[in-house]
């Protein structure tokens, strides 16, 4: 299945800003929000194991991650990927000026384990019609779109 997109106008950010001040960019489209009790009972559905239990180690494996995390450890969590903190500082001049309100607040870096790389690597994308883009054209001709040209 491929990932959907749509095309929008920003702003640019690159060296030619000042000729180009717009550029178009792809933009995801997400599709449904997989809910935790869904996702839960996909697993257990595939697993033998219950969705009670199911829940209760994704619960755990939350609390366990945290408690790691906050400990500045990197955590592996097999084939799913590892996961760690990272941060960075504003920059002074010398160490005694230096103190810790400068430090960023952390972001978690996740790494993917290797079905996930692959899966990432094999990903295709097509390009996607909103439906306010579908009623622009008023007559409901099947007419192509420069686009689809």
């Amino acid at each position: 299945m491929a990932l959907k997109f749509k095309l929008v106008m920003r702003k640019n950010l690159g060296e030619d800003h000042e000729s180009i001040p717009e550029k178009v960019y792809a933009q995801m489209v997400y599709g449904d929000l997989v809910t935790f009790d869904e996702f839960a009972e996909e697993v257990a559905d595939s697993s033998g194991v219950g969705s009670a239990s199911v829940k209760a180690v994704l619960d755990r494996m939350n609390v366990v991650l945290v408690r790691h995390l906050q400990h500045g450890r990197r955590v592996s969590v097999g084939e799913l990927g590892l996961f760690r903190f990272c941060f960075g500082s504003s920059g002074v001049p010398d160490e005694k000026t230096f103190s810790t309100n400068l430090i960023r607040e952390p972001k978690v870096r996740f790494y993917p384990g290797k079905a996930l790389r692959v899966a990432k690597s094999r990903t295709s994308f097509e390009k996607t019609a909103l439906p306010n883009e579908e009623d622009a054209g008023g007559n409901g001709s099947d007419s192509e779109s420069p686009d689809e040209i």
